[in-house]
């Protein structure tokens, strides 16, 4: 079995894509694929704009439907020990020469530090600027090694796609 945990772009992907009745069927279909879910990402998908419109339909609440459905029960939290290994993912990025603020990785990092503590197989985003920056992978890499943690693997949207097709 897969589980797996979908970055807040990805939703944002499968909007765009027009795939949600599609995405949402083949999840469902696959019981050897398990959606998690983190409560991070569902408040990063609740503070888009309550206005936007797509297609005549608001985009926030699209975006709160599928992730809902794609969940279903499958949450984590945000823990003292999430935390504590997302700002050792930053300091390690630092040391290394990332530029970006933490306030612009720490929620990529939670994820990360999420998949990581609950031993989750797959991180899917297609954010290669931050969470998938080669710096922030070798990050993981290191802190992880030193934790005993298992490193989750990290495929984009179309591989996501492919995994679930």
């Amino acid at each position: 079995m897969k589980r797996v945990i979908l970055d807040t772009n990805i939703f944002g992907e499968i909007v765009d894509s027009k795939e949600v009745e599609e995405i949402k069927q083949l999840a469902e279909r696959h019981k050897d694929i398990v959606i998690y879910g983190f409560d991070i990402i569902r408040k990063e998908l609740r503070n888009i704009t309550k206005d936007v419109r797509t297609e005549g339909k608001l985009v926030r609440l699209m975006l709160l439907g599928l992730y809902d459905k794609l969940v279903r029960f499958h949450a984590y939290f945000a823990t003292a020990a999430i935390s504590q290994l997302a700002d050792e993912y930053y300091e390690v990025y630092q040391e290394l020469g990332g530029k970006r603020s933490k306030k612009e990785m720490m929620n990529d990092f939670l994820i990360v530090a999420c998949a990581s503590i609950h031993e989750l197989d797959i991180v899917v985003s297609n954010d290669t600027k931050t969470m998938r920056s080669d710096i922030a992978l070798k990050s993981y890499e290191i802190v992880n090694k030193l934790k005993k943690y298992r490193m989750p693997g990290f495929i984009g949207y179309e591989s996501f796609r492919r995994l679930i097709s």
